[in-house]
């Protein structure tokens, strides 16, 4: 299923406008794959390039500060 930018701005919108978005990317770096979905949690940078996120269900007391997005696998 191919998603559209409208349909990642309506599911985005509902969300709080000052969450930072992470991506999942794969080790290499060297591939692409279309947007899957989305999931809610608390992102950790451990550096300017990369971090830890724990989705909601495991976030430290519900602690929201960031959207990932996940790729197709």
């Amino acid at each position: 299923m191919t998603t559209t930018v409208r349909t990642l701005i309506a599911a985005l919108s509902e969300l709080p406008p000052d969450a930072e978005v992470v991506m999942s990317k794969d080790e290499e770096g060297n591939r692409f794959s279309p947007y899957f979905a989305f999931s809610v949690g608390y992102y950790e940078p451990l550096n300017t390039w990369s971090g830890e996120f724990e989705s909601h269900d495991t976030a430290r007391g519900g602690n929201i500060n960031a959207v990932c997005l996940w790729p197709v696998t």
